[in-house]
């Protein structure tokens, strides 16, 4: 039991600064969630059963609405679920300390720094969005950095269920989802196995059947459907307060600017769509050759294959932010932990630092807590632009194009 203990990636002070924290962060937040729409919805499945959940106005994915139901359950009436919306915070906040661990304890053997998890949990610009404003970004985030973990170290049962749930966690997610595919073509061509891809499809499928079996035997099914295909379009601002290009390439506001409105023949959200899809085609060409060439050669994956993995998926996750339209001030939290993940294994922390400063000047900037950011909106997106291009320099130093064909 000892070794146990000793050998869990959770320690005695990992509990003690939990603790603190939950006894120190404010119960307030942004309104308009966690103190209207998730005590509301919490209450109408008291009410009503998780069943019909989507018969409320919720416009969230299953495994939220599974949490605020159970959060019901444990309060029991609606006054108390109001009166202590704030506790969400508590859930969300497991989740940040479950990604700052799980990366610490993953990249353990190619880094010797002590603590590396508290680079994260006292990194302001990783805690904001759920000690102060109360939102819960970090659940879909950690759920596709342990994806993406288990695929590199081929624990290929627990991914098909974290790639799962990730979806499911938050539609945004599917921009990873051609990092599962690379892992899972390297991995499978190490050794194809039948039989394990069945596994992977009966662990997908039976999540899947689990997540919604309450809406398909509730006949509420088709609402979910209506909320997945209506996610896109929700908010259709050019920037729903992102500071991101879209700051740089307008004189008015973007967030006053419906992106339906056209420009050269394509409306503004079109315009994003092909910068999303042309800057993700040139971030993921080096880690595309870089597998290709690991599998003709027939090599393990090894620590520069790792820094080139969370290099990518952090300057995924920054083009996401940058260049569409609809994006919230949080949407590039992702890039924090896959960043820091990037740094362990690299020992360069300076795009991670950046990012952390980038994220809680935008988040901070439009929530106004601690009134850290007296600057304009466009000072922010050149730092964010600053980030996408050094990250893209540092994808392509070295980079070669040439396939090993023996």
């Amino acid at each position: 039991m000892q070794k146990l203990i000793e050998n869990s990636p959770i320690k005695w002070h990992h509990i003690l600064f939990f603790s603190l924290l939950v006894a120190i962060i404010p119960h307030t937040g942004f309104w308009f969630d966690l103190n209207n729409d998730w005590p509301r919805w919490s209450a109408y499945a008291l009410e009503h059963g998780l069943s019909q959940i989507y018969n409320s106005d919720t416009n969230y994915m299953p495994i939220y609405l599974h949490g605020l139901y159970w959060f019901g359950k444990l309060h029991g009436t609606k006054e108390l679920i109001y009166a202590n919306s704030y506790q969400l915070k508590y859930f969300f906040l497991l989740f940040d300390f479950a990604g700052a661990i799980a990366i610490a304890y993953a990249l353990r053997k190619y880094y010797t720094r002590q603590f590396a998890e508290y680079m994260l949990l006292f990194n302001m610009g990783y805690l904001y969005c759920t000690t102060i404003w109360g939102q819960l970004d970090s659940v879909p985030t950690t759920i596709v950095i342990l994806a993406i973990i288990c695929l590199f170290e081929r624990k290929l049962l627990w991914a098909s269920l974290f790639c799962t749930l990730s979806i499911y966690a938050k539609l945004q997610a599917i921009v990873f989802l051609p990092f599962f595919a690379i892992l899972l073509v390297y991995q499978l061509s190490v050794k194809f196995d039948k039989i394990l891809i069945l596994k992977i499809l009966a662990v997908s499928i039976i999540a899947q059947l689990i997540l919604l079996s309450p809406f398909i035997l509730g006949g509420t099914f088709s609402n979910f459907l209506k909320v997945v295909r209506e996610s896109v379009g929700f908010f259709p601002r050019v920037s729903v307060n992102a500071f991101n290009i879209w700051y740089l390439l307008l004189k008015q506001d973007p967030t006053s600017i419906n992106d339906t409105l056209t420009f050269a023949g394509l409306t503004y959200k079109k315009w994003g769509f092909l910068m999303f899809f042309a800057l993700s085609a040139i971030t993921f060409l080096p880690l595309i050759i870089n597998t290709l060439n690991t599998i003709l050669s027939k090599k393990s994956l090894d620590q520069d294959y790792y820094a080139l993995l969370w290099l990518t998926a952090a300057t995924t996750a920054i083009v996401f932010f940058f260049v569409n339209t609809q994006m919230h001030e949080r949407y590039s939290f992702p890039a924090i932990p896959m960043y820091f993940a990037y740094s362990l294994l690299t020992n360069r922390y300076s795009i991670f630092a950046l990012t952390s400063v980038a994220h809680l000047m935008n988040v901070d900037g439009t929530n106004k807590y601690l009134g850290l950011n007296p600057y304009k909106p466009e000072f922010t997106a050149i730092i964010f632009g600053i980030i996408l291009f050094l990250s893209l320099v540092r994808l392509y130093k070295g980079f070669k194009f040439k396939l090993i064909l023996s």
